[in-house]
């Protein structure tokens, strides 16, 4: 049984880590997005706060408790 969350948004975000779609901007506006689209705008603004507050790892890690965030 695996410890991870549940991310609070079941939709998938494939990012490129050494592409265009691994760029931090593009993985907060693609999450946002996602957010929206799932009825928790409300969340945006403390996702974004969150996942800048720290280095790329913590964009990541952030990311993953709104979306299922997956490398590709």
């Amino acid at each position: 049984m695996s410890n991870e969350k549940k991310p609070l948004v079941d939709e998938v975000v494939a990012y490129e880590p050494t592409g265009p779609s691994g760029n931090a901007y593009w993985i907060l506006g693609m999450t946002a997005t996602v957010l929206k689209r799932h009825g928790h705008a409300d969340k945006v603004a403390e996702y974004q706060r969150r996942a800048t507050s720290g280095d790329y790892d913590n964009l990541l890690k952030v990311t993953g408790e709104y979306v299922a965030l997956r490398a590709v």
